[in-house]
Formats: structure tokens, C-alpha cells, sequence
């Protein structure tokens, strides 16, 4: 059994059928071990409406638009953010949150997109709201994840800081490769950017 078809068992119906309306954003490998999962579990009807609905219609164009990113600097910067979040909520106290919405903008020039999630949770007899936010490149099937495995009214387990309850942590499960690439892919990007300017400066003043 393939990655694909593993990733696809584990989904519920309700997922599953999303992902299928949203399989234009999918890898093509994915796309047929998907259609399998779903004929398998008696949904080709419901697939059958799908395309129905969606047909001559962009699916994403309600998405917005990718947020700027500054050459891409901010996918290491929401990774740091996470791994502070995760440090201050180490020891922290578990509860229940609540989805009020999960959100994917479309890629934008450079490839990178959003993935989004925000939530509630009570505690000591308070509300308190935090966020899930990361932007990607390379782990796409990771943020679809995030987005599709997720749905507003479900329940997630979060930790909330012992002495700052208004800190919560939810992972992302989006991994560390984006950021690492990126973040290198970003200084490369600077130092050219760097490195033609001052070679037109020297240009310029050779030709004086």
C-alpha cells in the first residue's frame, strides 16, 4: 500500500469528500488512489455531485491570495513562533478547544501559500482564542492536512501555559523541511539581491 493510499485510510468521509471537491491542489499521484478510497467506501455518488457542482467553476476562487512573505522569510519566521509556542506550553495544562475556522490561501509568485486554523478554548472560567498559522512550500500535503483533517465546531487537544493561560499551542503538524529550506533559499535569494546591487554600484562609479 502506498503513502497515498495510507494517508487516504485514515481520512473520514466528510474529509475525503473535500479533499476530492479540492483535488485540482493535490499532487496528480494522489488524485487516483484517492478516487479508490472513495469508490471503496460507497461515495462515487456523492463524487458524482461534487463534479457536478464544481463543473466550470474555480474552485479556489474564493481563496485569497497568498500573503506577502518578504522572500519567503516569514516560513522560518511562523516555524520559530510555533517552536516558542511549544517551549512555553511544555509543562503546560491540556484542554479542549474548539475550531472556529480553518483557512488555505492559494500559492502565490514564489509557490508558498497559508495554512490556517483558529480556536477557542475556556478555561477557569474565561475565553481565550489562539491560532495555528504556518506558510509552506514543500510540505503541501502536510497543510492540506492541517486544513481538510480540520473542520469549524470540531474539538482539538491544545496545551495553555501554566502562568499565561491566554498562551496556547496547538501543533501544526507541518514538520521542519519548509523552514529549513526556506530560510536558506531566502539568504541565497538576499545575497543576490546584494551582490548585483553592489556589482552596478561598482559599475557605475568604474564608468565616472
Amino acid at each position: 500500500m502506498t503513502n497515498s493510499e495510507n494517508r487516504f485510510s485514515r481520512r473520514s468521509n466528510e474529509n475525503l469528500l473535500q479533499l476530492w471537491r479540492g483535488r485540482d491542489g493535490l499532487n496528480d499521484a494522489d488524485i487516483d488512489p484517492l478516487r479508490t478510497e472513495l469508490e471503496q467506501r460507497g461515495l462515487s455518488s456523492q463524487m458524482a455531485e461534487i463534479e457536478e457542482q464544481v463543473a466550470g467553476k474555480d474552485i479556489y476562487g474564493d481563496l485569497p491570495p497568498a500573503p506577502q512573505t518578504y522572500l519567503n522569510i516569514s516560513v522560518p519566521a511562523l516555524w520559530v513562533r510555533e517552536q516558542w509556542l511549544l517551549h512555553k506550553t511544555m509543562q503546560g495544562i491540556a484542554v479542549e478547544g474548539i475550531i472556529e475556522s480553518v483557512q488555505r490561501t492559494r500559492s502565490g509568485l514564489m509557490g508558498v501559500a497559508r495554512a490556517e486554523l483558529s480556536y477557542c478554548y475556556e478555561f477557569q472560567g474565561h475565553q481565550y482564542s489562539g491560532r495555528v498559522i504556518r506558510d509552506f512550500s514543500f510540505d503541501s500535503a502536510k497543510a492540506d492536512s492541517l486544513v481538510y483533517d480540520n473542520h469549524a465546531g470540531g474539538k482539538l487537544r491544545i496545551l495553555i501555559s501554566r502562568q499565561s493561560p491566554d498562551i496556547s499551542y496547538c501543533p501544526s503538524g507541518l514538520g521542519i523541511s519548509d523552514p529549513i529550506a526556506e530560510g536558506f533559499r531566502s539568504l541565497f535569494a538576499r545575497a543576490v539581491v546584494i551582490g548585483l546591487a553592489r556589482l552596478v554600484l561598482l559599475t557605475a562609479l568604474r564608468s565616472l
